[in-house]
Formats: C-alpha cells, structure tokens, sequence
C-alpha cells in the first residue's frame, strides 16, 4: 500500500478509546496494537517510541537526574521538527510535569524555585520563580488546576490528584488529536492516549499512591545522582515492546 493508504488502513483499524475513567477495560490489547502498530512507517516507529519515552511518567521515572530529562526532551523536540503539533503535546507534557514538580518542591518546604532551569522545562519557569509562593504560581486565571493540584497535595490525595493530572494530560491530547485524522500524528497521538487508558484499566489506591510518590520523588525524574538509566517500571517496558512490532 502507499503511505496515504497505509495510515488511513491503520487508523480505521484502531477502536475509539472513550472517554477517560469511562470503562475499566482496553478496547484494544497491547498485542493488538502491537499487531497494527507494524504498519507504520520505520522512522515513524522510530519516533514514536522516543515520545513514549519522554512522556510516559514510567518513562522518565529511567532517568536518573533532572537535566537529563531535558536533555532528552529536547532531543525528543528536535527530532520532531517535521510535526509541529507533536511537538507542541510533547512540550506540554513536559510543562505539567514541571508544574508539579514545583507544587511538590514547594510542598516539602523548598522556600524558593532555585535553579530551575536544571529541573524545569518550558513556558513557565520565570512565571513559577516569581511567582512561588502563589497557590497556583500566577497561572490560577487560565490554568485553574494548578491551584486544584496544589490543594490536593496538600492533604495527600493520591486518588483525586491521579486523576485531575490525567484529565488535564488527555484534554491535551484531545486538542491536538481533533486537527489529524489519517496520519502518522494521529497514530501518536491515539497511542499516547491508549497508554493512558491501559494504565487507568490497572488502577486502584496503592497503585496511584505509588505512582505520585515515583513523580514527585525529584522533579521529572528519579533521582540517585550518578545520571545514568535505571531500570524501567513495567508499564514502559510492556509498550515499549509492543512498539518493537514496527518494522526497522
């Protein structure tokens, strides 16, 4: 098949996901998505799985140190040159992580951002640094979940705080995911959402409790200092092998 052929054949094959927290089941498995997934294109699969990396939390929680987080990002954010709209969703991931991540540091005492630029990412650093000691760091007007989050982390729930940060990570994708139909962005898109969906299909307390304790550990990543890779939670390691379909 041509490529426009190709991509229309692999997003009609894909079931609609739903609405988040709408059904406790997958309506597609990760063999299945494996199976469609060996449609794309080498580069595209190439690409994709640099997204998973970098914007799945099980992803990040490899990396060992903040900067490389960043580093990576930004290397994520080059390669992506050719689809702005990835980009942007990339880019936005990054700045929600940022933002709890400051709501955390805040939380646990820290009286000032510090360096951000080593462990932030994005728009609002400069406004989170003069902001600190604002509830929602000068954002509440236009990103009224910051303020939300930080009342939720306040009093330690996991539950609703698990899940005001996804709706606000799949409304993103929503957005981008409304201006592509039958390309590879849609493909990206779909599959990020999914691993969302996969991973709510495993939730319950502890899991989530787990989970926010992973995140807010350092900033966006896992923290021991030495800056190298450790070993990845299953949820990664479970797609990442799903995306190993692709042909290369």
């Amino acid at each position: 098949m041509s490529r426009p052929h190709q991509y229309i054949a692999l997003v009609s094959s894909l079931p609609h996901l739903g609405k988040l927290f709408s059904r406790k089941d997958v309506p597609i498995s990760g063999f299945r998505l494996k199976q469609r997934l060996s449609m794309l294109e080498p580069a595209h699969a190439s690409l994709l799985r640099e997204m998973v990396e970098v914007t799945a939390w099980a992803g990040v929680a490899g990396y060992d140190r903040d900067i490389d987080v960043i580093r990576r990002a930004n290397k994520v954010l080059a390669d992506l040159a050719a689809y702005p709209d990835l980009q942007h969703l990339v880019g936005a991931r990054m700045e929600t992580r940022t933002l709890i991540a400051a709501l955390r540091r805040r939380r646990d005492g820290q009286e000032s951002a510090g360096d951000i630029e080593n462990w932030g990412f994005g728009r609002w650093c400069a406004q989170v640094k003069a902001n600190w000691s604002d509830p929602a760091f000068g954002l509440g007007h236009f990103m009224p979940w910051v303020g939300e989050a930080h009342q939720l982390m306040q009093v330690g729930d996991h539950i609703a705080m698990e899940r005001l940060v996804l709706t606000q990570v799949f409304r993103q994708m929503g957005h981008y995911g409304n201006l592509h139909e039958f390309d590879f962005e849609a493909v990206a898109i779909y599959v990020l959402r999914w691993v969302i969906v996969e991973r709510w299909s495993r939730y319950n307390e502890a899991d989530a409790r787990a989970r926010l304790a992973t995140l807010v550990a350092s900033a966006l990543g896992g923290e021991t200092g030495d800056g190298s890779q450790a070993g990845r939670p299953d949820l990664f390691s479970d797609f990442t092998s799903a995306l190993e379909g692709a042909p290369s």
